[in-house]
């Protein structure tokens, strides 16, 4: 597991040495994550002054009434890290060495506050603190009514000039910084441990990709899960990314409705346009809608690095200058990981520390198991990445060392869940094919990325393609077995080139300066070098079809490697034929680790039933909360069979390309109402101006799951059924799932 050291030690040394005062001494410990949203005024230590403010852009020291001292909301933003914003909304900060009341948050408004504790004579007289502005690495110090600033590795005279008291003031005293609401009140009931010896009782979504932000080179999805200086940063304007009016937003023109013409970009407080359940490009997971959806009943959070090379490399040169990582399948994992990991940073700072926070990365079934019974939600990481390891059908490297190493890598970043195909054909086996302008796209790439294009310049560049073909394969496609259910609509290749694509390149001629001749290398040399472009539509007259790719000798020793290793494969985007080879090992093996997270099985009542047989998973990719229940029921029979616990979560796919479910018809959630065990009682919703109307939104963003739950138990209910119960036993069949490959390991 990845091991990420939120704050540097960098001056724990400093007040370990004794500043003599008398006999007194002061040795400064751990940073003050206690401070954590709570109101405090400050006092210079050891004497009357407090800070107050004297102007709009200025703060002073002054003996006053502490009930006359400025009061000061304290907002994490980081493990260490803290903004102070006072009752004006302005923050305290530090402008080369002076002291300035600020009126955004930036960087220069963090402070490192780290407790000192004061001793005479060797007994412990009090509890103060400094602060130190990361900025400059410069402490904060007072003299008797004013304030300045010097290096922090500057011997200090007397702890005097160097700490401040924070004195607790009440809530209401302070103005609290902006966030996102959780429209929802909890009870201290909430969090009484539960008995380890009982099963858990909560959801699975098995299907997300929280760290989406940071897939792509961070330049497709506007927005972030958190941000150190809070909401307004997180959930910006998106012109900066999708262009004046979404013009050049070209993941949203493909895939949500509406996009085609562009869209509002004013972000928070306005939200003109998003959240809303068919936003491919904008975050729809901020934490606090997290935390509202855990709130709800999610326990189990399964989410998944991603991403696309060739489209990555397209955006990025659009933002060359905002691209992180050089879209390589080794740095988009590397974000991505790191930044979920970021998260649970975050969380436990605004929370009181490390390990406080409700958000847990588990790496273990038996880790899960104890977050959740400590009131956590567990978070597994996966990783669905359509060129795993680079491992592309050209890839020769991709030998059996090369594919153990690579995999001891994702191991220890913490990842147990792995989809080997993704979306495109690969070194391990074929990509279950799709249908519409979507999976167009993936059949355009699925071309580039089993050939000799290192990146996507490589096609507009004629000099390089003098020594260096392009290669590669479009889908092998072919008529199905009798009896499987394969993509009936194919989408026209030549349709889609001479439609759907050229919104591409209108987009990039839009882009200042260099756009006209992105769009013009595109039709002029792009297209014509990737000739002859098949026109599935016409090509096969059968009424299915099938992707003929069967799975190869490297996805074989990656299938029984990630066996080996107690890991959970993932099935679905295989083609019916690597499925069918991969569920060969499985059996083989009596393997239990196997999920089909989204439902798209091939020949599903045959596989579905090889799954359960296994003891593995397989749940619905969203859906309405009706159609989910029918689903329950239809499927709990089949599991019981077999001997295993029943239990049946979904896979919402958050943030993944696509759209999410709305409640049922008619369904208006009664406001206020409670969680399913009466511990949390949900409000009607709302972010920033906007009030999300679940009726006619559905699940506008991951907080809404608690509206759609509570559909569902009402379903539930309804039809007098026991799927709602069974629903919020799918965190339970999920541990005992994963405990079961756990046990099967090898290593």
């Amino acid at each position: 597991m990845m091991s990420f050291v939120p704050l540097q030690a960098r001056y724990v040394w400093l007040l370990a040495i004794l500043l003599l005062v008398g006999c007194k001494s002061a040795t400064e410990k751990d940073p003050a994550y206690h401070l954590a949203q709570g109101c405090f005024a400050l006092q210079a230590y050891d004497t009357e002054s407090y800070i107050v403010s004297t102007a709009i852009h200025a703060y002073g020291l002054a003996e006053v009434p502490e009930a006359e001292a400025e009061k000061f909301f304290v907002k994490p933003t980081r493990l260490g890290g803290f903004m102070l914003y006072d009752t004006a909304g302005k923050y305290l900060g530090v402008n080369l060495i002076h002291i300035e009341r600020f009126a955004n948050a930036e960087k220069r408004v963090e402070w490192e506050i780290n407790t000192v504790e004061v001793s005479q004579g060797g007994d412990k007289i009090a509890d103060t603190f400094t602060l130190v502005s990361p900025i400059d690495d410069l402490r904060l110090l007072q003299n008797g009514s004013s304030f300045y600033t010097r290096k922090a590795d500057v011997a200090l005279a007397s702890t005097d000039k160097s700490t401040f008291n924070f004195v607790r003031q009440p809530d209401e005293s302070c103005l609290e910084h902006p966030e996102a609401p959780l429209n929802a009140e909890v009870s201290p009931e909430f969090y009484t441990p539960k008995d380890p010896a009982e099963p858990v009782t909560g959801y699975v979504d098995f299907h997300t990709h929280i760290g989406f932000p940071k897939s792509m080179g961070s330049v497709v999805m506007s927005g972030g899960i958190f941000d150190s200086y809070g909401i307004k940063n997180a959930l910006h304007d998106c012109d900066g990314l999708h262009g004046s009016g979404g013009a050049i937003d070209l993941l949203e023109m493909q895939r949500a409705s509406g996009g085609d013409s562009g869209h509002s970009t004013r972000g928070y407080p306005h939200f003109d346009y998003w959240p809303r359940r068919d936003t491919v490009s904008h975050v729809q997971a901020y934490y606090r809608w997290i935390e509202r959806a855990y709130l709800a009943g999610l326990r189990i959070l399964v989410t998944h690095v991603t991403g696309n090379p060739t489209f990555c490399q397209l955006i990025g040169t659009i933002h060359i200058t905002k691209l992180e990582g050089d879209c390589s399948p080794e740095d988009t994992v590397r974000l991505q990981t790191e930044y979920i990991y970021e998260i649970q940073d975050y969380i436990d700072a605004q929370s009181g520390g490390p390990g406080k926070g409700w958000f847990r990365v588990a790496t273990s079934s038996e880790q899960a198991r104890e977050f959740i019974n400590d009131n956590k939600l567990a978070v597994v990481l996966g990783s669905e990445y359509s060129t795993l390891f680079d491992c592309r059908s050209s890839n020769e490297k991709c030998d059996a060392d090369f594919i153990d190493r690579e995999l001891e890598k994702i191991y220890d970043m913490g990842i147990r869940s792995v989809f080997p195909i993704h979306r495109f054909d690969n070194a391990f086996g074929g990509a279950q094919m799709g249908g519409g302008a979507g999976a167009a796209w993936m059949h355009l790439t699925s071309k580039m990325n089993t050939g000799e294009i290192d990146h996507i310049a490589d096609l507009v560049n004629p000099w390089r393609l003098l020594f260096k073909p392009i290669g590669g394969e479009y889908f092998d496609m072919g008529e199905c077995p009798e009896g499987v259910q394969g993509e009936r609509e194919v989408y026209s290749m030549r349709k889609f080139i001479d439609e759907d694509f050229s919104l591409v390149t209108n987009a990039l001629r839009g882009v200042p300066r260099v756009g006209k001749y992105l769009g013009g290398a595109l039709d002029g040399i792009f297209l014509n070098k990737l000739e002859p472009i098949p026109d599935y539509a016409l090509e096969n007259t059968f009424d299915s079809s099938c992707n003929r790719r069967t799975l190869q000798p490297a996805g074989r020793h990656l299938v029984n490697r990630l066996l080996d290793k107690g890991m959970i494969v993932e099935v679905d985007h295989m083609s019916y034929a690597t499925t069918m080879e991969t569920m060969q090992i499985l059996e083989a093996r009596n393997y239990s680790g196997v999920v089909s997270s989204h439902g798209w099985l091939a020949d599903k009542p045959t596989m579905l039933d090889k799954i359960y047989q296994l003891g593995g998973m397989a749940v619905s990719f969203g859906g309405q909360p009706t159609g989910i229940s029918n689903n329950i029921q239809n499927r709990k029979e089949m599991i019981a069979k077999y001997g295993f616990e029943v239990g049946t979560g979904i896979g919402s796919d958050v943030q993944g390309v696509t759209s999410q479910s709305s409640g049922d018809r008619g369904f208006k959630p009664e406001y206020p109402f409670k969680n399913y065990d009466g511990t949390v009682t949900f409000t009607e919703p709302n972010i920033g101006d906007r009030i999300i109307d679940f009726e006619k939104e559905g699940i506008a963003h991951y907080g809404m799951f608690a509206e759609w739950v509570n559909n569902l138990e009402q379903v539930s209910e309804q039809q007098k059924n026991d799927s709602f119960e069974i629903f919020m036993n799918s965190a339970e069949a999920y541990l005992q799932m994963w405990a079961r490959a756990e046990s099967a390991a090898i290593e």
